[in-house]
This record gives structure tokens, sequence and C-alpha cells, in this order.
């Protein structure tokens, strides 16, 4: 038996101030041809189930664009008969009473079971039995479903779950949780634990069989470089399981991280980046540029515009400056918060003229009578 595990698919996530041609977010569309190439593949491998293990929406109240296209997209996969099984995730559950839950609305296509009430569910397919423990915001109704929740005996046991197996696998979102510890020995009972939440695919030492699929697209610059995509389970007939995953093609992500960069000149950081543009093919990607423990006037050189000269042809450019003080060193603390612009701007000047304080006084006059403007 095959079983196909994906997850975290954010479904009507929106980035940047990029549109399409048909005026749709260019992150927004990414996300979407993400999860139609999953479906595809779904469509010429006929596995005998597909799970998600959660965050198949960004919001728990998605614009129509994303609803309809998820909708769409079931579809196709319930027309093939292929039964499709989905929890919740941190990202759809609403956060009070008084909103419905998106996943309800999944309810009215065959072959799809949603699992999103505050409740452990099971559903059999042949020797397969899956368990779904959706994200439940009371802890205390968390670990009474966790103690409620019991494998199958005699059946191959899939649990699946969003959270994170352990606090390394958390991503500083909120609602976000660590699955209890007193409740880790009861996972020794399932031949396989399809995880959700944390977005790189990765296999969990806690226990002999458990695989975070990661999200199908990427959303921050510590994926960068992962490839996205699938989980292909194989269940052999002694219920023993073998996995192997399965890329999908998505918009590049490169990320050039430097550090100590006051020891180096403005033109040796250039030339570094002209060397990384090199290596890492740029062109319609995200690049990140983390320049740490820079000085406030190669922060200047180094402007948004000097660097969008560099890269002209990323899809986007997002910089971040950690500075470096001359009285010591200053970590994870902008500019602005430890010296004001028209200082900063007057240090700049000065670095540039050394030998000339006359022009150098001339022109820190001058940037002061604008600043006062």
């Amino acid at each position: 038996m095959q079983i196909l595990h994906f997850s975290d698919t954010h479904l009507g996530f929106q980035a940047f101030d990029r549109v399409t041609d048909v005026g749709v977010n260019a992150r927004e569309q990414d996300v979407y041809d993400a999860f139609e190439r999953v479906v595809d593949r779904i469509l010429a491998l006929k596995p005998d189930v597909v799970v998600h293990s959660g965050d198949l929406f960004h919001r728990p109240s998605p614009s129509n664009r994303a609803l309809t296209f998820a909708l769409e997209q079931l579809r196709r996969i319930s027309r093939a008969n292929i039964p499709f099984v989905v929890i919740a995730g941190n990202h759809e559950t609403p956060k009070t009473i008084y909103n419905s839950p998106i996943l309800r609305a999944l309810r009215s296509i065959d072959g799809v079971f949603p699992l999103f009430g505050e409740t452990w569910e099971t559903a059999a397919f042949g020797n397969v039995v899956v368990h779904g423990v959706p994200h439940i915001n009371d802890n205390r109704l968390l670990r009474t479903e966790l103690d409620r929740m019991a494998p199958v005996s005699g059946k191959c046991n899939l649990l699946m779950l969003h959270t994170s197996l352990g606090r390394r696998y958390l991503m500083e979102e909120y609602g976000e949780q660590v699955f209890p510890e007193e409740f880790e020995v009861k996972l020794t009972g399932f031949q396989y634990i399809a995880l959700g939440h944390w977005h790189n695919c990765q296999a969990v030492k806690l226990h002999d069989c458990a695989w975070y699929s990661g999200s199908t697209e990427r959303f921050s610059d510590t994926e960068a470089g992962e490839e996205k995509g699938f989980l292909l389970l194989n269940i052999h007939p002694d219920n023993a399981c073998t996995v192997s995953f399965e890329a999908i093609p998505t918009r590049a992500w490169v990320k050039w991280d430097r550090k100590d960069c006051y020891k180096a000149s403005v033109l040796e950081l250039e030339a570094e980046l002209e060397v990384f543009k090199v290596q890492n093919c740029p062109r319609e990607a995200i690049v990140s540029l983390n320049f740490n423990d820079i000085k406030p006037e190669q922060a200047f050189e180094l402007s948004n515009q000097r660097l969008r000269q560099i890269f002209p042809d990323s899809f986007q450019l997002i910089t971040k400056r950690k500075t470096y003080s001359d009285r010591a060193f200053v970590h994870d603390i902008e500019v602005s918060q430890f010296d004001s612009l028209d200082k900063i701007f007057n240090d700049y000047l000065r670095s540039k003229y050394p030998d000339n304080e006359v022009l150098a006084d001339q022109l820190v006059a001058r940037a002061g009578m604008y600043f006062d403007k």
C-alpha cells in the first residue's frame, strides 16, 4: 500500500507587492502552482491514500480565490477515487468559538475527510487506520484527546499531527504547540507519524518513522536552498514502512549571509556579492542578503538602490543589516535604535574626507540644514 504525505500548503498566502498579469499576488500564485504540481503527481502516482498534516490554508478565513482553488483541486483527487485526509493546523484553526472551521467546507467533496474538531478521529482504509489529532487551542482538551488516542491492534496505524515534536521544531508563530512529553511514549504504537508545521522535510529522531514532509513552497529565508515536495510512504505486508521524498519545482530562494562586514571594504563586499550572483543564479529568485556587523557608513554605500543594480533580475530583494558600532559590537540592533540618522550621516561624511576637515565641516553643516528642514 502506498500513501502520499504532504503538508503546510498555506493556500492564500501573500507576500511582497508583485502581481501577475491577471492581478493575483505573485507569491500567492506560487503557492497555488506548487499545490497543483503535487496534485498532478497524485493523479500520476495514484497512491491508495493521500494525507495532509495541516495548514492547508494560510488563514482561518481564506479568500474566495483560495477556497475556490482548494475545492477545484480536491475535486480532481476525488474524481480519481483517491481518499484525501486532512487535519487542521494552527493557521486555519479559528481562534474563537464564533468562527466556523473552514475545513468544514471540504465535507461536500466525496472521498475527502477533513478532521478539524477538537477531538482525535480515525479513518480506515483496508489494513491502514489513519489517526488524526488536529490543532486544538485548549491544552487541557488536547491532553484529554491524546489520552484517549490508541492504535488499532493488528493494523498499520498512521498518526497525523500538526505540532512541534520537540522544541527544536518551533517556528515562533502564534498558537503553535509542542507535543506534550508525557505522551511521547504513546507514539511507539504507530507505524508512521505524518507531521506538519515544520517547513523543511525532515525525519524526527524521537520516533523510528516520524517525518515532517515540509511545506510545498518557501516562506522564509530559513528555507532557502531547501527542496520542496512530498513524501511517499510504502507499507509492506509486515506493516514496516519505507519513506522517500520527491521534489517539485518551486521559485528559488537564495541567501547570502556575511559575518564581520566591518572587516571588509565596500568594494570587497560588492565583489563577494558578484561571486555569489554567479554561483546562485538569482534570476526570478527571492534573494536574501544579510549584512552582519556592518558599519553605518558601509550601509549607506550599500544602499538598496545599489544592491538592486547588482541583482537587477531578482524576483524580490530582501536586505537585513545588523550594525557594528566603533564603540562596541552591537548585535541585532538596527542603526536607528542607537544613533540618530543625522549623527550617522555626519560620521559617514567625515569618514569620506578624513584629510579635508574644512570640506567635511561644510558638508556636515549643509546636511544639518536639510535635516532641520
